[in-house]
């Protein structure tokens, strides 16, 4: 019994042996294939984070620029603070506002949050285009 467990262990130290190799090889391609999966998931994330996060924000902050290039003197506007001002002069840093009657001060053009005169105008003219809507509808009617 004795030869039979020598032979025994010979031929699987040796296909031990002989198998390593293709072992090895297995282990870095799973190792390999865990670093693609890794990847895929970290650029996944990263696109979901632009869709989600950065992207708006970047599109709030382009209506933020627009929306101050556009004011005009004499357009009332709405600060953070809450004051409802009416814009006198529009500088390069500076917008001066009038927060009652005799009284200005200068405030950040980022402070800035709502062009009123400008919703409302862009209300008016969404009123305005509903009803000729309407008024076509009803005169094919």
């Amino acid at each position: 019994m004795k030869p039979f467990n020598t032979l025994t262990r010979t031929i699987a130290a040796a296909a031990a042996l002989v198998s390593l190799p293709s072992l090895a090889q297995a282990q870095a391609a799973g190792a390999s294939g865990g670093m693609v999966q890794m990847l895929i998931m970290f650029g996944g994330i990263g696109i979901v984070m632009y869709l989600f996060m950065i992207r708006p924000q970047q599109r709030r902050a382009k209506e933020q620029r627009e929306m101050i290039e556009s004011s005009q003197a004499g357009d009332s506007l709405l600060l953070n603070s809450g004051f409802k001002v009416k814009l006198k002069h529009k500088d390069e840093r500076f917008f001066r506002v009038e927060l009652a009657e005799g009284v200005t001060a200068e405030v950040d053009p980022s402070a800035v949050t709502m062009n009123t005169t400008a919703m409302e105008n862009r209300a008016n003219e969404a009123a305005e285009k509903a009803a000729a809507k309407k008024a076509g509808k009803n005169r094919n009617n």
